[in-house]
């Protein structure tokens, strides 16, 4: 593989780290999976899924405007993303349990449209990739003499976004006035996460499949006149496994060696 695409690849690990927001959210993070490690009930759960996002956008009418940018322009507000999620479950104690995790998606608009004054047609999409953090209450429950078990969720999440401007902000200088205010998106989005799944004993650990529900709290979009919140739901498969076995595991290797 050339190496440029190594340099690409630190430069864009780097570009995250500069966030001061993302540096806190990683030793967050960081400090409660290794405070996981101290107990035996606790695990870590990778996942990936589907999600879909719908930005609800409304606008105010504009000083000395009398008419609104939606009133020209067109958007689809509703899309798709991949979904990716690494989390460690902390054992409270009676089947209860914290969840922090790091989480990846995208929000945007599917397209933005806009006829100028000359006729001419512009059609543009809006992406901004997000990364994130949760903070979980949880409850799990395992059937009796059965491999399968159900758990629901619910808490806090926060996404920072990360990556380079979207196709629909590097729009042409007689569409960017019209186009812009419904694709630049906040660096920091909070919202309500609400996750419910079943799960299934498999190997050392356990399968499990899960629906996600984020509702957003804070305005997604830049404008000083332009709203738009998010609702997503979604579907994640990934696998469980105790840090019990984990550190069993390591021990095993270290003997061998």
């Amino acid at each position: 593989m050339p190496s440029c695409f190594y340099h690409k690849m630190f430069y864009f690990c780097m570009q995250i780290l500069n966030y001061d927001g993302m540096k806190k959210l990683l030793f967050v993070v960081i400090m409660v999976c290794s405070l996981g490690t101290l107990q035996g009930q606790n695990s870590l759960s990778l996942a990936a899924g589907y999600l879909y996002i719908h930005t609800s956008v409304a606008e105010y009418q504009r000083p000395d405007y009398n008419y609104y940018l939606l009133d020209y322009v067109s958007l689809d507000p509703n899309r798709s993303s991949f979904h990716a999620s690494l989390n460690a479950d902390l054992d409270l104690g009676n089947h209860f349990f914290l969840s922090t995790g790091l989480h990846y998606q995208e929000m945007g608009i599917s397209n933005i449209s806009f006829v100028d004054t000359l006729n001419d047609f512009y059609s543009y999409k809006a992406n901004q990739h997000y990364l994130g953090w949760s903070l979980l209450f949880k409850y799990h429950h395992s059937f009796r003499n059965s491999k399968f078990g159900i758990f629901a969720g619910v808490g806090p999440k926060v996404d920072f976004a990360i990556g380079y401007l979207n196709i629909a902000e590097q729009a042409p200088f007689r569409a960017r006035d019209s186009m812009t205010p419904f694709a630049r998106f906040n660096t920091v989005d909070f919202s309500i996460a609400v996750e419910a799944g079943t799960t299934y004993r498999l190997g050392p650990g356990s399968l499990f499949a899960k629906v996600n529900y984020f509702q957003g709290l804070s305005d997604v979009l830049r404008d000083d006149y332009v709203v738009g919140k998010t609702i997503s739901i979604g579907l994640d498969i990934g696998y469980t496994l105790p840090l019990e076995q984990i550190r069993l595991s390591g021990k095993n290797k270290s003997k061998c060696t």
